[in-house]
């Protein structure tokens, strides 16, 4: 007897941690709820695998990636177990590596391809690299990107893929924060002095010296004021401390120069008035939809698509990247208000929850899955307790190898 099997899906994220780790995680498990057959391929040990092993996810996890200690064989033979009909890669910070292993996973499954680029061009990216994540959207069959005016600055990057790229919004931060998002009555943060939160990695596009060159300014009109720095460098940070004593400004910044544990995100909003996002160059941004999970207001720039999570006025406030005079305006008018400050908390978290809807993003994702796939494929039903759509010949060594519990 014969029946229509699930669509699979293997996601791809060799990090394990961050940002994009934490997205793909959520889009697997939202995908698994609607129904997709989800392997996730990522890193081992990874900043959830304790967890995965107490209560493993609705999904399976291949945890094969080790930093250059990585196993193509063992890769490629796990793929070719679960047999997807979609290869759907995470594109983060390496895209020669990323397009390595999108053309080797392609060749060893015969599946189609989807590329999130979560950076249209990695951040910090040589010319070499620049043109690798060019050839990786190329070799796609989609490109997911996560704003309208990201759509329309790759298709004006590389006009050979226009018609294959898809808008689809970033997602809710359901890992690292609550469920259930606070509105603006559950948002007060005055029990705490007012205080500046800049979390996630620190690198050179993130606009840290215009916000250090800002807080002089900001300091004068609110004399309680305090920043904390929150990430893991991936640049010097001695010259930005140097500034920062040189303006007087060194003894109101917290600086937390390493990578923050998933258990420490909360008490971090939590006692935020305000999350800055002082971006130079940026495609999206996580933290946006992570400051709306605890409904907290954002004060960014207006590069890349973060005008369209962050409302002007509405739920924080845009200036023009590296202007620090415009940023302390803004700082400064935010945090002279606290009142204001809550409602906008509020607004912006109400936007995440409806727009970063993880239910939607699914129905949008398995949309954009079944314009490659319009009939699905049938196979054999497995034998009660075996592994989906692998061979019951081999389904325990599949297990074992195939999924973390």
């Amino acid at each position: 007897m014969r029946s229509e099997r699930a669509l699979r899906v293997a996601l791809l994220e060799p990090a394990g941690r961050g940002g994009i780790h934490q997205y793909s995680r959520a889009l697997a498990g939202a995908l698994a709820r609607a129904g997709v057959d989800v392997l996730l391929v990522t890193a081992r040990d990874g900043e959830f695998a304790a967890a995965d092993r107490k209560a493993p996810p609705a999904f399976r996890v291949a945890p094969l990636f080790e930093r250059w200690r990585s196993s193509p064989r063992a890769l490629l033979a796990a793929l070719r177990a679960f047999a997807p009909d979609v290869l759907h890669l995470q594109a983060g910070t390496h895209p020669l590596l990323h397009l390595g292993l999108l053309l080797a996973a392609r060749a060893a499954t015969r599946a189609r391809t989807v590329v999130t680029a979560h950076d249209l061009v990695p951040k910090n990216a040589t010319r070499l690299g620049a043109l690798a994540a060019g050839l990786l959207q190329r070799a796609a069959d989609r490109i997911v990107v996560h704003g309208v005016a990201l759509e329309r600055e790759l298709a004006a990057r590389v006009p050979s893929v226009a018609a294959r790229i898809r808008v689809v919004p970033h997602g809710a931060a359901q890992l690292l924060a609550p469920a259930a998002a606070p509105d603006e009555t559950e948002c007060d943060a005055t029990r705490h002095p007012p205080t500046l939160l800049f979390f996630g990695y620190l690198h050179e596009e993130k606009g840290l010296p215009d916000l250090i060159d800002a807080l002089p300014q900001v300091a004068a009109r609110v004399p309680e004021l305090r920043v904390v720095i929150a990430g893991e460098p991936e640049l010097d940070v001695a010259p930005l401390q140097s500034r920062a004593r040189s303006l007087g400004v060194a003894d109101r910044i917290e600086w937390r120069l390493r990578y923050v544990e998933a258990a420490e995100v909360g008490a971090l909003f939590t006692a935020a008035t305000a999350v800055v996002l002082p971006y130079r160059k940026a495609s999206q941004s996580g933290v946006a939809f992570l400051a709306g999970a605890y409904g907290r207001p954002l004060v960014a720039t207006h590069v890349g698509a973060l005008p369209e999570v962050v409302r002007d006025g509405v739920s924080g406030l845009l200036v023009p990247p590296e202007d620090p005079q415009a940023l302390a305006a803004a700082l400064k008018e935010l945090l002279s208000d606290p009142a204001r400050a809550r409602k906008m908390g509020g607004a912006h978290a109400r936007f995440c929850r409806t727009e970063g809807s993880w239910a939607s993003i699914a129905q949008r994702t398995r949309a954009l899955y079944g314009e490659l796939l319009p009939a699905a494929p049938a196979v054999k039903k497995e034998e009660e307790g075996g592994v989906r759509g692998v061979g019951a010949a081999t389904a325990v060594a599949a297990r074992e190898r195939v999924v973390r519990s």
